[in-house]
């Protein structure tokens, strides 16, 4: 009896990785202290870091332990099959290398496709086969049609929602689509998909960072430095405030990574 409460505290403290140094919860899971109460979150980053994937990874350990949660990914709503597949698997080279065979995870280099993406999958599909109630989707509508781009990510989010409107719902997408008022560009006026999203009640959260790198097209495709326009003050984890208009919330990073395309690692 000793040895299974002595093997069982162990798998506790493994279930879930977590940065050293983090504060863990009883789950073994690092603590959301500060996170927002609200059904539907959207996290708005800048694509190809590790520090964003692996910030939504820890989340959904510690939201993942009392009720059902969903993670939604900014990738192609028609590669959900793929996903699908995977979560239900048991995560083995050949699995692997079916989700990652469609044209975004092959051909895709603009942060989305990362390694620390693919990572992010692969914990959830950890959990999943852990008991956990927690499952993933993909919300970007865009691909082969001719809608707007933040048109199509409010549309895929919508259309989850109003399938399992009881679960709670994690969304990481890029900083601009994430916000919940309009913006004027050279274009005219932008509706992002928060804005859109807004009889849903989101909280947007802004990920913030220090200087670091991404990996991202701007224009070459490739390791960028990066500083925050507005430098972050205080604490790291979350806070009430952003420095970017549109949002209620922001979290502050401890440093920025690049984090290249998966199908190159």
């Amino acid at each position: 009896m000793l040895k299974f409460i002595a093997a069982l505290a162990a798998l506790l403290l493994t279930a879930c990785s977590h940065t050293s140094g983090t504060p863990v919860s009883v789950s073994g899971c690092p603590d959301p202290a500060g996170l927002p109460d609200a059904e539907l979150l959207l996290f708005g980053e800048m694509h190809g870091s590790v520090e964003a994937p692996k910030l939504i990874s820890d989340l959904a350990c510690s939201l993942s332990v009392s009720r059902e949660l969903a993670v939604g990914l900014e990738i192609p709503s028609k590669d959900q099959a793929l996903v699908d597949h995977y979560l239900g698997s048991r995560g083995s080279q050949a699995d692997l290398e079916k989700l990652t065979s469609s044209y975004f995870w092959q051909k895709g280099i603009d942060g989305r496709s990362s390694a620390a993406m693919l990572d992010l999958i692969e914990h959830i599909r950890e959990l999943k086969e852990k008991g956990r109630p927690i499952t993933m989707f993909f919300f970007d509508d865009q691909p082969e049609t001719e809608l707007e781009r933040n048109v199509a990510i409010a549309n895929g989010i919508r259309r989850f929602q109003a399938t399992r409107p009881d679960t709670k719902i994690i969304a990481l997408m890029g900083n601009v689509h994430a916000m919940q008022k309009d913006m004027t560009t050279n274009d005219g006026t932008l509706v992002p998909s928060g804005r859109l999203l807004e009889d849903l009640h989101p909280v947007s959260i802004l990920v913030t960072y220090p200087t670091g790198t991404i990996w991202a097209c701007m224009p070459t495709c490739g390791v960028h430095e990066i500083s925050p326009r507005n430098p972050p003050t205080g604490p790291i984890g979350f806070k009430q405030g952003a420095s970017l208009g549109g949002y209620s919330h922001s979290y502050l990073l401890p440093s920025i990574t690049a984090s290249p395309p998966a199908t190159q690692q």
